[in-house]
């Protein structure tokens, strides 16, 4: 008779029955030892992403275009990620405007420069194109990286590409077909109230998320309001905009005289200047003629604009 195997120093009895003649073969194959559990991945706290955000490892986007802004974000006015900004509205490429689009009849002409329409050679869609001289390159830079920082929201013109020659720089951006809301409020002469509701509504919609991006519009009226062919309001023109950081004040007159807040004039104000130019922009619909408006403050607001060259 055979003798029984013995039972090795700390085996388990499982083992020992597994290691009896009848399945030898497979048994050898098998172990007592349990599968060790995969750690689980620990999931990135707050903290941690606040942490490499300030080491330049995480750089905050824009919120979603409701306009609600995400809500661990580490701070407003954060500059979006390189692989988010289109190429094609980069400053300094080499490509000519001409290469891509044909520039159209004059639909516009503002204090800094002109709009005209362009169509694109490949497809023949249109859009506009805002043409600014040179000498001004500071500002233009300025508002071409704040287009690029809001891109994405439905109420903010989308900026579609950006050409420079020695004279001059050319903003090809959407066309809103519907116009200016001061060439609708000129044709129709008086808004009903519910309708100069849904304005005022989607207009504090894209200035809510511009200062949640961290950016002050400061010329918020009428001829910056352009309309779609719905009839959905897009804010346009950041040529006097600003960055700002969370309670950072700013200083210097900038705006419309009509439209200006008080809080300009006497030299420090913050993002709710947008708040006051969209009131005084909310008589407009409403049939008031604001040009008529009298007073000392109206007076002294229109001085003290036309003495800055930013106005």
């Amino acid at each position: 008779m055979d003798s029984l195997p013995r039972k090795r120093k700390g085996a388990r009895a499982a083992c020992s029955m597994a290691g009896s003649r009848h399945d030898a073969p497979a048994a050898r194959k098998r172990t007592c030892r349990e599968p060790k559990p995969r750690p689980e991945k620990k999931k990135p706290s707050s903290a941690d992403e606040g942490s490499a955000s300030a080491r330049g490892g995480v750089v905050m986007t824009a919120p979603p275009a409701s306009g609600r802004a995400a809500p661990d974000s580490p701070g407003r006015g954060l500059k979006r990620k390189l692989g988010c900004i289109d190429s094609a509205t980069r400053m300094g490429r080499k490509k000519r405007l001409e290469s891509e689009y044909e520039l159209g009849a004059e639909i516009g002409q503002g204090k800094f420069g002109s709009v005209r329409i362009c169509r694109a050679k490949v497809g023949g869609d249109e859009f506009a194109c805002k043409e600014l001289p040179k000498n001004g390159e500071e500002t233009v830079h300025r508002e071409v990286e704040i287009m690029q920082h809001l891109s994405g929201h439905p109420g903010v013109v989308t900026l579609r590409a950006v050409f420079e020659d020695a004279d001059k720089f050319y903003l090809v951006m959407e066309l809103c077909s519907g116009g200016r809301l001061l060439d609708e409020i000129a044709r129709e002469g008086k808004f009903s109230e519910q309708r100069a509701a849904i304005v005022i509504k989607d207009l504090m919609a894209v200035l809510k998320y511009c200062h949640e991006m961290g950016v002050v519009h400061r010329d918020v009226k009428p001829e910056n309001i352009l309309l779609t062919k719905a009839g959905k309001v897009k804010l346009a023109d950041f040529g006097l905009a600003a960055r700002v950081t969370n309670g950072q004040k700013m200083f210097g007159v900038a705006g419309s005289p009509a439209y200006v807040a008080p809080e300009v004039l006497s030299g420090s104000y913050s993002e709710k200047v947008d708040i006051w130019g969209a009131g005084v922009l909310l008589h407009h619909p409403m049939g008031i003629n604001i040009s008529s408006w009298t007073g000392s403050y109206w007076a002294n607001a229109k001085s003290r604009c036309l003495l800055q060259n930013d106005c």
